[in-house]
């Protein structure tokens, strides 16, 4: 149920002690991680190795933040496709899911498996200092039905993507980095603009979900979305109709480690609802993290019930996720076709 980051370009001694010791269910990379595709292929294929040794029958999630833009962990010679929001500008369902498709088709080549996109969050405040053009478009019609094409592309492929971040960060004014935003509207806009992306994937499928680290006092006065029962429970999967993993923000960003010890978090977690905890570097906190889960489960402090389904989800998507690749990636193979994509959104952006 954690999701940590690594240190190293190769399966290090305090990798695999953490694979060994904490069973980690996923691992989110980053530039750190990265030299080039055969190298990254290779420590993805150690990991696996280790994983299966570890926990047979429970590949690791292999994840990554690759939207295009500005947020892309890994550099050239994968395509450094422009930012997401020029599909808004293009408002082509079909280029949308090109590029869903081209972004799955190089991530599996080195044996990734998850990617942070799409953002479904609507581009609605124009001094939000973390979304702007991440997100497809001021209109959540819009925003919904590309962020479906996008997904579609994706999961054609067999990619798990994750739309983010729920129920949306798109009218905030703080950067949840550094800061706990508050998100003021009332319920009946905050369900016609904020929800109706989200709303929209999970009727076409979306396997994986990540929750924002924002207030939003019309439906929950106390707690973030992260932590809120009523957003996570009741809206997300009573109302939504939402069967997938939910996937924590990294637990370490401010607006959650400034208020909640990692202590508290595994039970605030699963008696809100989320599946997977995500964090990104601190060992010590991913040790804490899975002690507390564990002591929970073992003094009835954490329902069993609970863990059992979100295991029970996340087996599900595992027993779906496509062979990892049998050799190391030839960038050639979609470097031409990639470019004249990424050179054909870029357009809608300098028109």
């Amino acid at each position: 149920m954690i999701i940590t980051g690594i240190e190293g370009t190769t399966l290090t001694k305090e990798a695999e002690r953490v694979i060994r010791l904490y069973t980690p269910g996923g691992v989110i990379l980053f530039p750190r991680n990265y030299k080039n595709p055969k190298q990254l292929y290779e420590l993805i294929r150690d990991l696996q190795a280790l994983a299966e040794e570890v926990s047979p029958g429970w590949p690791l999630f292999i994840s990554v933040d690759q939207e295009g833009g500005k947020v892309a962990r890994l550099t050239q010679p994968f395509t450094q496709f422009p930012e997401p929001g020029c599909l808004g500008l293009a408002d082509s369902h079909e280029l949308a899911y090109r590029f869903g498709s081209a972004l799955a088709t190089e991530l599996k080549s080195v044996g990734i498996n998850m990617d942070y996109a799409p953002v479904l969050d609507v581009n609605t405040n124009p001094d939000n200092p973390i979304i702007g053009m991440r997100a497809f478009s001021a209109d959540p019609l819009r925003a919904g039905v590309l962020g479906v094409a996008f997904l579609n592309g994706m999961q054609d492929l067999g990619m798990v993507a994750v739309g983010k971040h729920f129920p949306g960060h798109g009218d905030t004014c703080q950067d949840s980095h550094l800061e706990l935003p508050t998100v003021d509207r009332d319920e009946a806009t905050l369900e016609q603009v904020e929800l109706a992306p989200f709303a929209h994937a999970v009727e076409n499928g979306l396997k994986a979900i990540m929750t924002a680290h924002v207030m939003y006092p019309a439906w929950d006065k106390k707690m973030p979305a992260t932590l809120s029962r009523k957003i996570l429970k009741e809206i997300l999967r009573a109302r939504l109709g939402f069967q997938g993993i939910v996937i924590s923000d990294d637990l370490e960003m401010k607006a959650i480690d400034n208020h909640y010890k990692v202590e508290e978090l595994a039970g605030l977690g699963v008696e809100a609802g989320l599946d997977m905890f995500m964090i990104c570097h601190s060992e010590k906190k991913v040790a804490s993290l899975h002690d507390t889960l564990v002591r929970g489960l073992e003094k009835g402090k954490i329902s069993a019930g609970s863990v059992e389904m979100s295991l029970e989800r996340i087996h599900e998507i595992k027993s779906q996720l496509p062979k990892r690749p049998a050799a190391p990636p030839d960038p050639d193979d979609w470097e031409l076709d990639h470019a004249r994509l990424a050179k054909e959104m870029a357009e809608y952006l300098s028109a």
